[in-house]
């Protein structure tokens, strides 16, 4: 059906915090709850292998019912037709579809180098509501057009929910998805002019039910796991300690001492502190679905100053092997620590880069990480993985970690991530707690910021932390660069929001990952590079684990790197303000290194 274009009005009437008088009911939850009844009811065996079309014979009507109309909807004034496009690689074709009567049509619509088939229906006047993209997990999200039944009417939409699926026009160059370069290439004449409803590639994945199950390979055990340091205070007289046991295990203790005592302390020499024990449930963890949590945060520590530490089941005394943590120094001295960008994959490759960080760079206080630890944050059995490879080194050199976008997995937040590291809550108050956080430690200001969030809710924050230290060195670490590596990405709204305050208060290096392959950028001011990182910002971007992206050709790149993971140690003299980069690869070759001194 074409409509002329000046027969539709086009309305938003939805802002944020508005809802509908009565708000849809939870997909999420439905999932959820879904997952939970597989799991306890599913042999784990079938589970792994179970397809869309065996899964839907598990749903019950209701279910379906949500899954069929909840996942976005909309009002309309006026009778229309709606139209969905859904990719043809998908496989599945979403059960709700033939369900409820759509009809696929004639000819395709070309988005980029993607076709999308076209399903059709008419809706009265009122609510519609459209089901997941998936529950296989398959395919880019949908987008959808809208045009009046009767060519003369015109199409009011209002109330869309959620709200970031955004209204356009089907037109050539068209952006179809929310907050992607995603653009129309080509589309049937009989659709131009239609209102256009975009997807949101965020959620393509919300509803999955099959190909989520997993076996973890390192379920919990009654013996203390996954033992982590991070700091969620003053790293000077704070240290969080956070570590895993099963269920059986109901409560945990840490024992500390300073490291100087230790050999010759009697058992009452100890200082005890009871953690605090919470259950961790992941639905999809067939074999494993729920551990215990332990976390204890010591107080009252010395400035610079090494303790040993066990952990333990506080009913058994069963402690864990002692470790040791330094306190950070309470004034300037010379240190050093580590840096990586993303993990996500090849947990086995990252862990040999580990293990040579770890055996050439022991000095190293600390490791920062700059998003996508893992490949799908939102799933336990690859935490399970990241920690077991990281070879323990995580119980003796803290980690101070930043929000990637796989941490965001299925547009559930990253919530597995907020339970798996307490970190410092003294960010911004326009985002959640623990997305953001600062410190610092000996003459350094560490900034760590949220790439996925809007850089305009942080960029106030961001200025107060910058303005107000006297730091000598000051670092910045998010995982969406200001200067990409790849050839195709770009986010302009951090370059301009944070980048602008980075100019204004001198931040040395701007620490990212994101895109797969290795950057350094020339200083650079004001979008334009300089001559000495006295007048501009270096920005980096790196990446740790086995996934690979093409290297763009960029004004900005000083030094580029494609297919070579690299752990980068950076030494900081206090006494001649003097800073030591460099990169190094899994052998422990140096592929990059540069000094700044002040």
């Amino acid at each position: 059906m074409k409509v002329a274009r000046g027969l539709l009005i086009i309305a938003v009437a939805i802002a944020i915090g508005c809802a509908h008088v009565a708000a849809p009911p939870s997909v999420r939850e439905t999932v959820s709850s879904i997952h939970h009844r597989l799991r306890t009811t599913v042999a784990p065996e079938e589970l792994v292998v179970m397809t869309p079309e065996q899964a839907l014979s598990y749903l019950t009507e209701e279910e379906k019912e949500i899954l069929g109309s909840e996942h976005i909807t909309f009002s309309v004034n006026v009778p229309v037709v709606v139209s969905v496009f859904r990719d043809v690689t998908q496989g599945e074709v979403p059960f709700w579809l033939e369900g409820r009567e759509f009809q696929k049509g004639e000819g395709q619509v070309q988005v980029e180098d993607e076709h999308f088939e076209v399903w059709s229906r008419p809706f009265p006047a009122g609510v519609v509501g459209l089901g997941v993209n998936s529950i296989g997990g398959g395919g880019d999200h949908y987008f959808v057009s809208i045009a009046p039944v009767s060519p003369q009417a015109k199409v009011v939409v209002s109330d869309i929910h959620p709200d970031q699926h955004t209204l356009g026009e089907m037109k050539l160059g068209e952006q179809v998805y929310a907050g992607s370069g995603d653009r129309v290439a080509a589309l049937p004449e009989a659709l131009e002019g239609q209102i256009l409803l975009r997807g949101d590639s965020g959620r393509r994945r919300e509803a999955q039910i099959t190909g989520v199950f997993q076996v973890t390979e390192y379920p919990a055990t009654v013996q203390p796991d996954q033992i982590l340091l991070t700091w969620s205070d003053d790293p000077r007289t704070t240290q969080t300690i956070q570590w895993r046991t099963n269920t059986e295990v109901t409560s945990g203790t840490v024992r500390y001492i300073e490291a100087a005592r230790a050999a010759q302390a009697q058992a009452a020499d100890w200082r005890e502190v009871a953690a605090s024990t919470a259950p961790l449930e992941n639905n999809v963890v067939v074999n494993d679905p729920v551990c215990h949590r332990h976390t204890a945060v010591l107080t009252g520590l010395q400035p610079g100053t090494t303790y040993s530490y066990a952990v333990s089941d506080a009913s058994t005394r069963g402690w864990s092997a002692s470790a040791e943590f330094t306190t950070a120094p309470a004034e300037p001295v010379s240190f050093s620590f580590i840096y990586q960008g993303d993990v996500q994959m090849g947990f086995d490759g990252w862990g040999k880069l580990m293990e040579t960080a770890r055996a050439k760079h022991p000095e190293a206080g600390f490791h920062l990480l700059a998003g996508d630890l893992v490949n799908r944050g939102n799933e336990r059995s690859y935490w399970d993985s990241f920690f077991h490879y990281s070879g323990g080194i995580f119980a003796s050199r803290p980690l101070v970690p930043c929000l990637g976008n796989h941490e965001y997995q299925h547009n559930q937040g990253p919530w597995l991530y907020l339970e798996m590291f307490t970190l410092p809550e003294n960010g911004p108050t326009t985002i959640p707690p623990e997305c953001g956080y600062a410190f610092e430690y000996s003459d350094v200001l560490f900034v760590v910021l949220d790439g996925n969030l809007p850089a305009s809710d942080q960029a106030q924050w961001l200025e107060e932390q910058l303005a107000g230290s006297d730091a000598t060195w000051k670092f910045v670490m998010f995982h969406q660069p200001v200067y990409s590596a790849g050839p195709y990405r770009d986010n302009p709204e951090i370059r301009e929001l944070w980048g602008a305050l980075f100019d204004t208060y001198h931040v040395d290096l701007a620490l990212q990952g994101h895109d797969h392959a290795y950057l350094r950028s020339y200083p650079m001011f004001d979008g334009k590079r300089v001559s000495s990182p006295a007048e501009g910002t270096i920005y980096i971007v790196s990446f740790s684990g086995m996934k690979m992206y093409e290297l763009g050709e960029h004004e900005y790149t000083e030094v580029g790197m494609a297919n070579v993971p690299t752990y980068q140690v950076l030494d900081i003299d206090a006494e001649t303000h003097t800073l030591t980069y460099r990169a190094y690869d899994v052998d422990g070759v140096v592929r990059d290194e540069f000094v700044i001194d002040k």
